[in-house]
């Protein structure tokens, strides 16, 4: 599979030839690669797939737009034209999600649940640590971003990650064993999105599946001043269902709560 952008496409055209045909992953020096492709239809900030017959957008209409955007160089998830990943005061697109496993301290024994998989850009980087990770996903379209992403790809072959799909992150955590888990990354979607995701009722079910002492990395996002203070209110309600509020990092725009 090639993957086009209107950037590549106009670096080809003006000659230069050492590019990258995976979206930033590695450089090649194209010879042939691009014949056949109909380089006049890659347009805009989309990317677009071509598997040697036929050119398309990497995108999905799943009552919204989900597609990937390049950002500094790399593969982001949009939604509705919505950023899924935090870039503020990151260089790197994947810089988010190593200082999210730094922070939560990942060792080789944790068995960690990664929330929402996204591009699993987390989940990849939680591997690297921990034994095991276990990663949920939702949406159907989402899924494909990432089987589409070569960027994912790690997602899908890594011995240590278990990918649960479509099915929401409650139904799975109902259904999982009490102090299964020894760290967990949940970072879901804004508040007005999803806010059935920073309820009770999931901080109590997050709590029970923990063992004693669990780190749990909460990303929340920055509301503004003037808007409802919504880590406030997230930090409350984990104290409420049997979290200890250990810090809100403002980098992360998240909480880190330990389990008592």
């Amino acid at each position: 599979m090639i993957y086009l952008t209107k950037e590549i496409v106009e670096k080809y055209l003006d000659g230069e030839r050492k590019l990258s045909l995976d979206l930033g992953k590695s450089v090649t020096e194209v010879t042939d690669e691009l014949k056949g492709v109909p380089l006049d239809e890659v347009k805009g900030d989309f990317v677009y797939a071509w598997d040697g017959k036929e050119l398309w957008k990497v995108a999905v209409f799943d009552k919204g737009l989900y597609r990937l955007r390049m950002m500094r160089g790399k593969p982001i998830l949009e939604i509705d034209g919505l950023r899924m990943h935090l870039v503020k005061d990151f260089k790197d697109v994947f810089d988010y999600s190593k200082l999210v496993v730094r922070t939560l301290r990942l060792v080789q024994s944790d068995v960690v649940l990664d929330t929402c998989m996204g591009l699993g850009y987390t989940a990849i980087a939680a591997s690297k640590k921990a034994d095991r990770v276990v990663t949920v996903e939702l949406s159907p379209a989402v899924i494909a971003m990432a089987k589409w992403n070569p960027w994912s790809k790690e997602l899908f072959e890594r011995k240590r990650i278990e990918i649960i799909g479509e099915k929401s992150c409650l139904d799975y955590i109902k259904g999982e064993d009490d102090g299964k888990f020894t760290k967990v990354i949940h970072d879901p979607p804004r508040f007005s999105k999803a806010g059935e995701l920073y309820s009770r009722g999931l901080y109590r079910e997050l709590r029970r599946i923990c063992k004693k002492d669990a780190l749990l990395f909460h990303y929340v996002g920055s509301m503004g001043k003037k808007k409802r203070d919504i880590m406030g209110e997230v930090a409350k309600r984990l104290e409420e269902c049997g979290w200890k509020v250990l810090k809100k990092n403002a980098r992360l725009q998240g909480i880190i709560a330990r389990a008592v």
